[in-house]
């Protein structure tokens, strides 16, 4: 068991050094920095949550939606993050010159990665065309966060099974 997990962290620090080496590029850099930004405290899918409340074919999803979203919270966020404290990989290595400024909360699982992947699972199993147009946004998301060096690749693969599972769980409930 201690040797697959040294091997994920290998591979966690391997790639978070690797998408470093895109800072290069200028407009990369500001659409991850923005996509990343988006996330803050769950805004999008608020915002999200708060135009489809408003239609009545899409109402009983906004409120799925919204109730995967604070799941998605209190589980990740406030639980599991708290139980495992593990750090960010710009706490672990200062020496990268970060994009944004430094997240003072903890790594595991990414919370932006774990409630973007709720609410699109839940659009997902409501109207498929919002659901993959959610995904896609997820996805960029997730990759954002591992792009910004704030989050380990398991962080946020950790926060896609979560978000699925938080997601579906929500639906069926």
């Amino acid at each position: 068991m201690k040797s697959l997990i040294n091997k994920i962290q290998d591979i966690d620090v391997h790639i978070a050094f690797y998408m470093t080496h895109f800072y290069k590029h200028h407009l990369t850099n500001e659409i991850m920095k923005f996509i990343s930004m988006c996330g803050d405290f769950g805004m999008s899918w608020l915002i999200v949550i708060l135009i489809t409340n408003m239609i009545d074919q899409t109402r009983t999803m906004s409120i799925d939606m919204l109730i995967a979203l604070i799941a998605a919270t209190l589980i990740g966020q406030v639980t599991i993050k708290s139980i495992v404290r593990r750090k960010r990989p710009c706490h672990t290595y200062p020496e990268v010159q970060l994009l944004i400024t430094t997240p003072s909360d903890l790594s595991f699982p990414s919370g932006h990665t774990t409630s973007s992947f709720a609410c699109s699972t839940v659009m997902m199993l409501y109207n498929p065309i919002l659901g993959i147009i959610g995904y896609i946004y997820a996805i960029l998301t997730a990759i954002s966060r591992l792009y910004l060096f704030v989050h380990y690749l398991s962080d946020v693969v950790t926060g896609i099974i979560l978000g699925i599972t938080i997601g579906i769980i929500t639906y069926l409930l």
